[in-house]
């Protein structure tokens, strides 16, 4: 096995008759070095942009939520409470409260998705994603509310607006009238404290406000949508849920976090893999420049082939040399391209060199995993092994009768 190796890393580093080989090999290599360099970078980068999505959708969404099936509201009694609370791993159980709406601030009206919330919330995490303002919810005589960015921008609210927003729904235990036709709305008012961003979906219609400004609102009193679990291990989320629809019954739908956004996760995830199919092809596309170098090294080594054969070499070694020859080709171009990657992406990390105009973040988000180095790795070694074997196979079966 160490013959094939050394002869090949002789072919590779020694002098070519034909100077076009040299050419052609070291832009087989350059490919390679820009393709593994061109993978680590965009799934670094997708990394990056979903570790950011996940940590904004950590401080707005809970590690499980409760809902109840076939109804849009429910009651928090003090039997689901002692069931949900019982666990050791749950740390707060807060609720809250939602429904579309409509939004009315100046000469600016829009549909939008009122969420009333509950003391228990964790603050601080909201503080998070708060952008401009703070996280103010009022009290029993001033009522306040955040305000997604998307939302906030169509409607032109700002915290110390000085208006007062108005907000309205639909009475459900009163008809409509034509002649009156206010009656039928109920209507509440409040200022906007804060502006948050988390991901578009939420930003362009969603607004936070206090429990009892909702369910005063939308004549829901003693009423929730949903129970906003917080645990003291996040990681255990899976677990807790188990357990919890076992303890609650069919009636209940629980779901964690990344069940509740299955849908922006998938999207990352197929994004990013189609990203890296079209890197593989491109990679495909340039191995074809190790074919022809290989073809034209097994033609400039014909002579060797014939000393090697005549010394009793055996015609599985001397495959091995073009095998090892291409594969040599795709690691040492793979390898240097995936450390300058490497490089780039921890530089970007830790100085942020970088920079995001009006994005959440300053610098722009990577973040390096091992698993992508091992894949880009195997890729381009794989790559270099299947496009060597032809041009191994026809010098191991190079006719040495006519070579002078």
């Amino acid at each position: 096995m160490r013959l094939p190796l050394f002869i090949a890393y002789r072919y590779l580093f020694s002098k070519k008759k034909i100077n076009a080989i040299n050419i052609i090999t070291g832009i087989a290599m350059l490919g390679f070095g820009v393709g593994a360099f061109a993978m680590i970078v965009v799934l670094s980068t997708f990394n990056g942009l979903e570790h950011l999505v996940d940590g904004q959708l950590n401080n707005y969404d809970p590690e499980i939520r409760i809902t109840s099936k076939g109804n849009k509201v429910f009651t928090y009694t003090d039997d689901i409470k002692t069931k949900i609370t019982a666990l050791e791993e749950v740390a707060v159980v807060s609720q809250s409260l939602e429904e579309k709406v409509v939004i009315k601030y100046d000469n600016h009206q829009e549909i939008a998705r009122v969420r009333g919330v509950d003391e228990a919330i964790d603050s601080a995490k909201y503080d998070s994603l708060i952008v401009l303002g703070e996280f103010n919810l009022g009290d029993t005589s001033r009522h306040y509310a955040i305000f997604g960015g998307g939302l906030s921008n169509k409607l032109s609210i700002f915290p110390g607006s000085p208006e007062l927003i108005t907000v309205f729904v639909p009475r459900r235990d009163v008809e409509y009238n034509s002649l009156n036709p206010m009656a039928a709305l109920s209507t509440k008012y409040l200022r906007a404290s804060g502006i948050f961003l988390v991901h578009e979906e939420v930003d362009n219609e969603v607004f936070i406000t206090s429990l009892d400004f909702a369910q005063d609102l939308l004549s829901y009193p003693n009423s929730i949508s949903s129970l906003d679990i917080t645990l003291y291990h996040p990681d255990e989320a899976d677990k807790v849920k188990n357990v919890l629809e076992e303890r609650l019954g069919s009636a209940w739908d629980v779901k964690t976090r990344r069940e509740l956004n299955e849908l922006i996760y998938k999207i990352f995830s197929s994004e990013k893999w189609f990203t890296f199919a079209i890197l593989v092809l491109v990679l495909i596309i340039s191995s074809f420049n190790i074919f022809g170098s290989l073809i034209m090294l097994v033609l400039d080594k014909k002579k060797d082939i014939g000393i090697l054969k005549s010394m009793g070499t055996a015609e599985g070694a001397i495959h091995k040399v073009f095998v090892w020859q291409g594969s040599y080709i795709a690691i040492i171009g793979g390898a240097v391209g995936i450390l300058i990657a490497a490089l780039v992406v921890f530089s970007q990390q830790y100085y942020g060199w970088l920079h995001l105009d009006n994005g959440i973040v300053d610098e722009y988000p990577v973040k390096l995993l091992f698993r992508d180095v091992v894949l880009t790795f195997a890729t381009v070694s794989i790559l270099g092994y299947l496009i060597s074997i032809f041009p191994a196979y026809k010098a191991s079966k190079t006719d040495i009768s006519n070579i002078n």
